[in-house]
């Protein structure tokens, strides 16, 4: 099997794929009926993005430790473990909606106690990557297991919306834990474990230092994180209060970024070679920007959903490039803890932005917050620029090598 898809002629990662991929899809319902519930509560946008926060701030405190226990167990069963937790969790979400047991400040708890578990399980998925495709195949795996993210993103939404017409909301949450099991049978079968444990005292004095590039690449995709993500918790007010429409609308501006996110994804795995990726991440990063600034000044469904293709065209095209060159980077000793880095940085920097952007869209307008973030990853491409320019004529490092 070769082209875009050739990383899925390996039978573990093929399983892998399609198990994560159903696990993906129960996960974004879970994730947008989340944010509606949190968001119609009051009819404020800072309770769906304080929501997300609480589930990615944990991850800033453990993701550099559970890198640190990534590198030394077995991934798979690490995984299978918070593949686990997670199902319970998202049970014991849909019994607390059952007993209309939910407010925000509950929605909130939960999410802080789901958030400690992902903090483990989304380094721990990434850095397996690698054990199963191997150098070769690692940037088209990487691509592929965005395609799948997005695709759930453009599919998950819109499926949420469904449920919350002809069941309840806690049937995504219902659907959500039974999705998991997709992915803990695609494990359970594979065989492949992950690096073996590497001794803490014969890898000392040899282990390798982290690449001073790397170092730069995650600073970057912080900053463009908590300038572009925030999109998808001001999504339910964006809706709400600028486009004038319910549960319909912000399904379908979720699902824009995630089909943009898909055509992103499909480009990524295209690639032949890594000659083109600094290009790229500096393209993306336009097309992110271009996307916000389109949102925020045109209030019509149509432009909103073209501004959504553009911001998820961008910000996955930005991410799946830039985890790319982590991957292939890293030295293989240091894998999940630079990616338990990667994971502390993105998850540091979208709270953060959330808790801006929220009470800011609440004052201001989602749509004037929506061109700030858009203007923001302007500033960060002209510095991207500026940067990468004198880095190549001072040392000759490039991101393409």
């Amino acid at each position: 099997m070769g082209g875009l898809f050739r990383s899925l002629g390996r039978p573990p990662f093929r399983s892998y794929f399609f198990g994560q991929g159903l696990s993906l899809l129960g996960t974004w319902m879970q994730y947008a009926a989340l944010g509606w519930l949190a968001f119609s509560f009051m009819e404020q946008s800072k309770w769906p993005a304080w929501v997300q926060a609480a589930q990615l701030l944990p991850s800033v405190v453990l993701g550099p430790l559970a890198g640190r226990l990534i590198d030394r167990v077995s991934k798979r069963s690490l995984i299978l473990v918070t593949q686990l937790g997670l199902a319970i969790l998202a049970l014991l979400l849909a019994l607390a909606a059952h007993w209309q047991w939910l407010d925000p400040f509950t929605l909130v708890l939960w999410a802080s106690v789901s958030g400690l578990v992902m903090a483990i399980d989304l380094p721990a998925r990434l850095s397996y990557l690698a054990d199963l495709v191997g150098r070769e195949h690692l940037s088209n795996a990487v691509a592929l297991n965005s395609f799948a993210f997005n695709l759930a993103r453009a599919v998950g939404p819109s499926l949420a919306a469904a449920m919350f017409w002809i069941l309840s909301v806690k049937a995504c949450f219902v659907l959500n834990a039974m999705s998991y099991l997709g992915l803990m049978f695609a494990l359970w079968g594979n065989g492949v474990p992950g690096n073996p444990p590497i001794p803490e005292e014969s890898s000392k004095e040899r282990q390798p230092r982290i690449p001073g590039k790397l170092i730069g690449v995650i600073v970057l995709a912080g900053f463009v994180a908590g300038f572009g993500w925030p999109i998808v918790a001001l999504s339910p007010g964006y809706a709400a209060q600028i486009l004038f429409l319910g549960p319909a609308a912000y399904s379908m501006v979720v699902g824009g970024i995630g089909l943009g996110g898909l055509m992103a994804c499909i480009l990524v795995a295209a690639e032949k070679s890594a000659k083109g990726r600094e290009f790229r991440i500096g393209a993306s990063m336009v097309c992110a920007a271009l996307g916000l600034l389109i949102m925020g000044f045109f209030h019509q469904l149509v432009w909103a959903l073209l501004g959504a293709c553009l911001v998820g065209l961008g910000m996955v095209g930005f991410m799946a490039t830039t985890q790319t060159v982590i991957q292939i980077g890293a030295p293989p000793s240091l894998r999940g803890r630079i990616l338990g880095i990667w994971t502390a940085t993105l998850s540091g920097a979208l709270p953060l932005g959330n808790f801006v952007a929220g009470p800011l869209a609440d004052h201001w307008g989602v749509d004037w917050v929506l061109k700030v973030m858009g203007t923001g990853i302007i500033c960060a491409w002209a510095t991207w620029l500026i940067l990468g320019y004198y880095r190549s004529k001072r040392t000759g490092v490039s991101l393409d090598s």
